[in-house]
């Protein structure tokens, strides 16, 4: 293994498991580059993001060359990425890697570390995309102000039934991590936000220097409050809750 196979990273999650708040702190350390969702089926947004000054071309936006079948041009792509200076790491969501199944056999091939990024309170990760639809923002930059009183409702009846399938997600993303024999390091979302010097793990496994750096995104958290201070439909939740494996994680 070389040098520069040693050197390269991904990020494996699924949508509002905190990977954007993750990914712009390790982006903050000496010597790394971090990207976001480089499989997104869209092209960048005009709208200033963490990223906007060094995002990399997303793949739907790059045109390769001379290359007939789409697996080649797909590791053409991530070869020029990871080409760049320094240990460089993007987002790879669950559902990206099964569009786009010929990257596993790439991370293989190159020997790619993959951090499993997870939310362990689905209820959470529930309440994140009302908040989403709610404000109409995914995240804000440092400095900038979430509303003052932010309260949402969530569908009670299908709660359940989509926070198992967020669990299903995430047991089989460790399965498939197992089976491929890919180095990976899972961390939890949740313990990252409780104690940032616990993103000194994710700098060993990565050979980052991370001692003298303090943990620093360029993102500010939208939600502070309880969930009994931003669930409207408090009363209903819990009811909904109850009787299942996720009554503990409500507050």
């Amino acid at each position: 293994m070389t040098v520069e196979e040693a050197r390269d990273f991904v990020v494996f999650t699924t949508n509002r498991s905190g990977s954007e708040w993750v990914m712009s702190t390790l982006n903050s350390f000496e010597g790394v580059r971090t990207q976001g969702e480089l499989f997104l089926d869209r092209p960048h947004s005009a709208e200033k993001q963490w990223d906007s000054d060094f995002a990399h071309t997303r793949y739907i936006e790059s045109r390769p060359r001379g290359l007939p079948f789409r697996p080649f041009k797909v590791w053409s792509y991530l070869k020029e990425l990871y080409a760049q200076p320094g240990k460089v790491g993007f987002k790879l969501m669950y559902k990206q890697l099964g569009a786009y199944p010929e990257i596993l056999p790439y991370l293989m091939a190159r020997r790619v570390k993959v951090v499993h990024l997870v939310r362990r309170n689905h209820l959470d990760v529930m309440l994140s995309y009302a908040v989403k639809a709610r404000i109409g923002h995914a995240h804000l930059m440092e400095g900038q102000q979430a509303p003052d009183e932010l309260r949402v409702e969530l569908d009670t009846s299908s709660l359940v039934r989509k926070m198992a399938w967020l669990q299903r997600q995430q047991d089989m993303a460790r399965s498939l991590l197992r089976l491929t024999g890919l180095s990976h390091l899972e961390a939890a979302y949740e313990d990252l936000v409780r104690d940032p010097s616990l993103y000194q793990r994710i700098g060993d496994f990565l050979s980052i220097e991370t001692v003298e750096q303090a943990p620093r995104s360029a993102l500010t958290r939208i939600r502070r409050g309880s969930h009994r201070d931003v669930i409207g439909n408090y009363d209903q939740v819990r009811s909904a809750l109850a009787n299942s494996e996720f009554a503990g994680l409500l507050e």
